[in-house]
């Protein structure tokens, strides 16, 4: 596994500024739309909450598009040609 990390609800409120897991900041965490990792109550990961500040910000860029494949290009070449 690669680094597998979490943080504890108390960790996490500090680190974004609060004086711990207050109502504050579970009000925050639920606009934030950061909730625990399933099963593991009173414990965040620390990628998903990156993630979510950055969504916030404004700094996700849209996801980009699956590449198309060999198969696609055929069939819209196809499809310009009327070989339906």
């Amino acid at each position: 596994m690669n680094d597998l990390t979490l943080i504890s609800t108390e960790e996490l409120a500090r680190r974004v500024g609060y004086d711990g897991p207050t109502n504050a900041f579970r009000s925050w965490c639920a606009a934030m739309r950061i909730q625990p990792v399933p099963g593991r109550r009173g414990y965040y990961d620390p990628k998903l909450v990156r993630r979510r500040l950055d969504e916030a910000q404004g700094l996700v860029s849209e996801p980009m598009a699956p590449a198309s494949s060999n198969n696609d290009l055929i069939g819209q070449r196809r499809a310009r040609r009327g070989e339906g």
